[in-house]
């Protein structure tokens, strides 16, 4: 045996030569002594040697058994001994080529991983005057799936519970060999949770269960789901995530309004804006959280239902109102920075970062504004009464006129009032009390010898009166005056002082009547 060949006794004058490659792939090299058939093709080979071969004897010798299974169909057992270009060689008792094509179903990667693999082939070509055969693996195992399929088919109904392969993935499902019939298994009925990758949760070759949930004969068409075999999450909800308590979750995905947090496989709830600070309003989620985050929160509610639960990232933590309630009392002056101007009123942020509001009708005790930006503009600092903090609704209302005196208290009832009449209207008359505060004296409660059919037949605009405060309503910001009874109420005090007024002195010089006449 050398490198090249071999030689052999064919029983000839001179020995005959082997070229060494006709062994390549042989489960057992030549050595000295070895005895095996071989055919001479030449008297007169290389070197004076008859050339004689190994392979073609082993080819003659097993060439019937070859062509009487390509004749009835039957399966060869082969040993694959290498890989060529576009295939493999498969020893049959004959070499035989096995397309690419036809190893596998599918296709086949990797040709080097099936050296040495015993396989059933069948023979598809053959040229009996070469020695050139062509095998295939495919059909053997189309012929097996074919079988396997018509029995599974024949057998298949929707609610039936299969033992299946993953034979691919894409990216809206899974397809499912359940018996050489395929299934389509939906990203969304892989699990109960949130499935980002199929790949995270399938891998290719995997055996899963999978349950049966349509099945057109019609067009063969088979949807399966793996899910519907495991336990409902929210059928347990109640006991795993109670309302009030707090869970730890992984964000699933974030939108304007709020993000959505995946509190168990399955089990998912979202948090509003709303509920992302206790300090900041219009928070924007994608600031504060991010796709993939752990984080804590509090449920909020859950709606069984409708599978909906909302969470809150804010209560998760200390609720800063509460201390704000210890912290500001009713009557607290506080000073803060308007952060925004709303028709209702003007929100104002605290050194704490709590948020208190100031409403309109807080504004002023003289004016009523039809906008706080009347008062107050954005980034202008303020001082204010703090009037009320609730924790439970999360608000704080302040008030900015109540820094000074409700001016209107200057004017209780049965006060006398030096006024100015500022304006007439058909049944009374508007006086000037004070700077932006004004009574009204209804005609009726203006003295006249004879009934007065509009105010200013009595009075003029710029005059000044003395009158009685007969009402006056601060919740209305009303005050009503009478100089009438301011007059009859003088009236009677002068008379009462002339009484008691012992010898001789006058009503005149009670009342100063007639001073001017007598200095």
């Amino acid at each position: 045996v050398s490198a090249t060949g071999v030689l052999v006794d064919v029983g000839l004058k001179v020995e005959g030569f082997i070229p060494i490659a006709e062994f390549r792939g042989a489960a057992k090299q030549p050595v000295v002594g070895d005895s095996f058939p071989a055919l001479i093709k030449r008297v007169a080979g290389p070197e004076g040697h008859p050339l004689v071969s190994f392979k073609e004897a082993r080819d003659r010798s097993h060439m019937t058994h070859v062509i009487q299974a390509r004749d009835t169909g039957h399966a060869l057992e082969g040993t694959v001994v290498r890989s060529v270009k576009g295939g493999l060689i498969v020893d049959v008792g004959m070499e035989a080529f096995l397309p690419a094509s036809q190893v596998d179903r599918r296709p086949v990667k990797d040709l080097q991983a099936w050296v040495g693999q015993k396989i059933q082939v069948q023979v598809i070509e053959m040229d009996a005057g070469k020695g050139n055969v062509v095998v295939s693996r495919r059909k053997i195992l189309d012929k097996a799936a074919a079988q396997k399929r018509d029995e599974t088919l024949k057998n298949l109904q929707v609610g039936g519970v299969h033992k299946g392969t993953v034979t691919s993935l894409t990216g809206f499902g899974a397809f499912v060999d359940i018996g050489g019939v395929e299934g389509l298994l939906r990203i969304t009925d892989v699990s109960w949770g949130w499935v980002g990758k199929l790949s995270d949760a399938l891998k290719v070759g995997q055996e899963i269960d999978v349950k049966v949930l349509k099945f057109d004969p019609a067009t063969g068409k088979i949807g399966l789901g793996r899910k519907q075999l495991l336990p409902k999450p929210w059928d347990s909800i109640d006991t795993k995530c109670p309302v009030g308590s707090i869970q730890k979750g992984k964000v699933s995905s974030i939108a304007d309004f709020g993000a959505f947090v995946e509190i168990e496989p399955g089990i998912e709830g979202l948090i509003h804006q709303s509920e992302f600070s206790w300090k900041d309003r219009g928070v924007k989620p994608k600031d504060v959280l991010k796709v993939g985050d752990e984080t804590y929160v509090y449920i909020l509610s859950i709606n069984k239902a409708d599978e909906k639960m909302a969470l809150s990232l804010k209560r998760a933590g200390e609720n800063p109102w509460v201390e704000a309630a210890q912290q500001y009392r009713p009557g607290t002056k506080v000073k803060g920075v308007v952060t925004n101007t709303l028709p209702v009123g003007a929100f104002v942020r605290l050194p704490s970062g709590i948020e208190g509001m100031i409403r309109l009708a807080d504004l002023s005790w003289t004016k009523t504004p039809q906008h706080p930006k009347e008062f107050l503009s954005v980034g202008q600092e303020v001082e204010a009464v703090v009037l009320e903090v609730n924790p439970t609704t999360e608000k704080m209302n302040l008030g900015l006129k109540q820094m000074t005196e409700d001016p209107f208290a200057a004017f209780a009832a049965n006060a006398v009032v030096e006024a100015k009449v500022v304006r007439l209207a058909d049944h009374g008359a508007y006086l000037e009390l004070a700077p932006d505060i004004e009574g009204y004296v209804h005609v009726s409660e203006i003295p006249s010898e004879e009934r007065l059919k509009h105010p200013s037949e009595v009075l003029t605009v710029g005059e000044t009166v003395t009158a009685l405060v007969i009402k006056n309503d601060r919740k209305k910001r009303r005050i009503d005056l009478s100089i009438s009874k301011h007059e009859k109420r003088e009236e009677r005090r002068l008379l009462k002082q002339y009484r008691a007024t012992p010898g001789g002195v006058s009503l005149g010089d009670v009342t100063d009547w007639g001073a001017a006449e007598n200095p």
